[in-house]
């Protein structure tokens, strides 16, 4: 098996070219009419340089941004669609939606959704500077703190330009896979959010890290996907340590530990109630809507949404449109990536194919 790991759950080059065609594309983006879709638009670590444009489009061109609330009233035929609405997210609430996103939604008189993770939220003694003030770090979203404190999401919270909701409690990658990829070295690099989690659910968060030398690295998915979660033994971890030689013979099922049934579901239902409750609890707002990690949605956490008070889900991996229409399944919405915001009608409009090149472009740059 040359990938464990569901085709569905992948990022990969042909992914996009199987959602175009598949339609999931909204009609707008190639220069038609958005009839009753609402775009939504998803932004993760950002800058003045990178964010302020599209504010300044979205200005110009008279659109307005709705809260999580209203989206549902749209998904429930309790309000109209308007054609010049659109939806702002946010991801992960970085630091920069603090410092930076949340001064620019000030100025030009917008509002966007963040989907915060409680589990990495920490808890610091002030509100960092923001952008224009003395002391502002442009690098924030890199430093040991890169996330909002609860502090700085209250103070969000209460002004009415954020509406803070839920991105699970830990935003969790699993090892899933008996496979032997890799050992972790010194020197191993990977984002924050893509370390494997370290410990089970309903403990302080702990995940791997570069400091875990020697550790072994197996195919991951989400928390929240269907995969079980597959555990090195930390006997044997210790061994490698004496014997790197060793470890890619971990491929070995009688090395690993398997979660059971139960034990899955009770690790899925921590990660969406806990993460409502914590959230609540804390930033004094409701929360009813929940950003799947990765897209990903598995049947196991589809189930148990509702009862966990959640009333709409963002889940791209199992959206049939990158746009929200009334009366959709509330559990699978999609969303566009910040760049096709140029593609709404207006002065200075894009398509399609331009956005796509430039964006390429960027990437690769």
């Amino acid at each position: 098996m040359n990938n464990p790991i569901p085709f569905k759950e992948r990022d990969s080059f042909w992914h996009e070219k199987i959602q175009f065609l598949q339609g999931k594309w909204p009609s707008f983006v190639f220069g038609f009419s958005r009839g009753a879709a609402l775009p939504i638009f998803k932004f993760s670590r950002t800058t003045r340089q990178e964010l302020e444009p599209y504010l300044i489009y979205l200005m110009e061109n008279g659109y307005r941004t709705l809260r999580s609330a209203e989206m549902e009233e749209l998904l429930e035929g309790k309000r109209k669609p308007d054609p010049k609405e659109v939806v702002l997210c946010f991801d992960h609430a970085w630091a920069s939606l603090w410092t930076v996103v949340a001064p620019l939604l000030e100025r030009y008189g917008f509002c966007g959704i963040t989907y915060a993770i409680p589990g990495r939220i920490p808890e610091l003694p002030a509100l960092r500077p923001v952008w224009g003030q003395p002391g502002h770090d442009p690098d924030v979203d890199h430093t040991q703190n890169p996330f909002c404190s609860w502090g700085e999401l209250l103070a969000l919270q209460k002004s009415g330009r954020i509406d803070v909701q839920s991105n699970s409690w830990s935003h969790g990658l699993i090892f899933s896979h008996e496979k032997f990829l890799r050992l972790i070295q010194p020197e191993t690099f990977l984002p924050p959010l893509n370390w494997p989690l370290l410990n089970e659910s309903g403990e302080p968060l702990k995940t791997l890290s570069s400091r875990h030398v020697f550790h072994p690295l197996l195919p991951v998915r989400s928390r929240l996907s269907d995969g079980l979660r597959h555990d090195v033994d930390p006997i044997v971890v210790k061994a490698i340590h004496d014997d790197p030689d060793a470890a890619p013979f971990l491929y070995r099922k009688y090395f690993l530990q398997v979660e059971t049934e139960a034990e899955q579901r009770q690790a899925i239902a921590y990660e969406l109630f806990q993460s409502r409750k914590d959230l609540e609890k804390r930033l004094e707002g409701k929360v009813t809507q929940i950003c799947f990690p990765w897209g990903v949605c598995g049947k196991i956490a589809a189930s148990m949404l509702e009862e966990s008070g959640y009333r709409s889900a963002i889940a791209e991996k199992s959206a049939s449109k990158f746009a929200m229409a009334p009366g959709q399944n509330p559990y699978k919405i999609g969303r566009l990536p910040y760049p096709f915001i140029r593609a709404l009608p207006g002065r200075s409009r894009k398509l399609y194919l331009r956005i796509h090149q430039e964006h390429s472009r960027r990437a690769f740059s």
